[in-house]
């Protein structure tokens, strides 16, 4: 770990840890012979992740006619990729404290439209593992909450200099000595999420600098900026022609499709609510 890294997590009391369940349905996401029992089973030992699953299950958003009261039965209803989105979802969300500069919703709210978008995409550029992609979505910007948690100064350094019009990962770099991708890579790595995973976060923010091209990561930075642009008062013309182009062609899509695919990713429905409750 670089020296400016191993500060960050020296000055943190009290890093985030997520449920051990969490870190075995990252490790089985592409197992298709998974035990939907044990699943089930290491679930139900996380009580308070176990009550958030089945009340999101028997939520409006999933319309199941008739209230699911066990997670054995979510599973059969729902599917193990719908089970394991809300398990680390969840998960995630209860492991990160409360900071009183940072809205918590907001940030899940913009973290899951950026994985939701994410996969779509890594759909469309026919990846192959687009669940991954989605938890990497997901986390991506974990580091600016351990930036908040363990170098405030910094982190209201960096959100003055960015309000000025600097880029991000230049501020970071020019008060932390390391970017928040870098840092979440490092939690990841903490958490023992797989390597891919890691990776395609590391690189999520400037896919195109690192000598071995993440599509993973490109699919990211892509979404990131969708999901962003939904806050810009820019207009359509602007957001064009700053979109990430390059990484969107490295991804096998048609530049001429940006717009279209634009329109597309706003109207998906991420099913959030109620999951931050």
């Amino acid at each position: 770990m670089q020296p400016a890294l191993e500060r960050l997590f020296s000055h943190i009391d009290d890093i985030p840890r997520v449920p051990d369940v969490v870190k075995t349905l990252l490790e089985q996401v592409n197992d298709p012979d998974i035990d939907f029992k044990a699943v089930a089973s290491n679930i139900e030992k996380e009580q308070v992740l176990a009550i958030k699953v089945l009340r999101n299950v028997n939520s409006a958003h999933f319309g199941l006619r008739k209230r699911v009261s066990s997670i054995q039965d979510a599973l059969t209803i729902l599917g193990m990729q719908e089970i394991r989105r809300l398990v680390i979802v969840t998960g995630l969300a209860e492991s990160l404290p409360h900071l009183p500069n940072i809205d918590l919703n907001d940030f899940w709210q913009d973290s899951y439209r950026t994985a939701t978008y994410a996969k779509w995409i890594a759909e469309e550029a026919q990846l192959g593992h687009s669940e991954m992609i989605f938890t990497a979505g997901l986390i991506y910007d974990l580091g600016t909450i351990l930036v908040h948690l363990g170098e405030p100064d910094a982190a209201s350094d960096i959100t003055e200099a960015v309000y000025q019009g600097q880029n991000r990962l230049d501020s970071e770099r020019q008060y932390l000595g390391f970017t928040s991708h870098e840092a979440c890579a490092e939690l990841c790595r903490q958490w023992q999420f797989p390597e891919e995973l890691i990776s395609t976060v590391e690189k999520s923010g400037e896919p195109l600098t690192y000598s071995q091209l993440s599509l993973s990561a490109c699919a990211v930075h892509v979404a990131r900026y969708v999901s962003q642009s939904s806050y810009s008062d820019e207009g359509e013309e602007v957001l064009l022609e700053t979109f990430p182009k390059n990484e969107w062609q490295k991804l096998g899509l048609d530049v001429n499709s940006i717009l279209s695919g634009m329109m597309t990713l706003s109207q998906l429905e991420t099913g959030l609510d109620g999951l931050l409750d």
